[in-house]
């Protein structure tokens, strides 16, 4: 996986690519702790990230509640139509705010 950031005030968009995986979710769960600490808000942009898996799924879902503790918002972008499933059946596409 790789990220790159693009912060607008108070919003930090991080641009994803490749894989959110068990391989990568450690590093991940590290740098979205770290922007949760630096922003209101989040946008992951998703539109080169081509699997998630459920420790990917986590990462994300720590990712909200740690947002939503402190009164912010994570909005998901451009999500692929497989990533999209995985978040349906999972339930978590009722909970994030996901625009594509």
């Amino acid at each position: 996986m790789d990220v790159k950031l693009v912060a607008r005030g108070e919003t930090g968009e991080l641009l994803m690519s490749g894989d959110l995986d068990t391989r990568t979710a450690r590093d991940a769960d590290a740098l979205f702790s770290q922007m949760a600490d630096r922003f209101t808000n989040i946008i992951l942009n998703m539109k080169e990230l081509e699997y998630v898996s459920s420790a990917g799924l986590r990462s994300i879902r720590n990712l909200y509640v740690k947002l939503h503790q402190k009164g912010g918002k994570l909005t998901l972008t451009n999500v692929n139509d497989n990533v999209m499933e995985v978040f349906e059946m999972t339930g978590l596409a009722g909970l994030l705010n996901i625009r594509n």
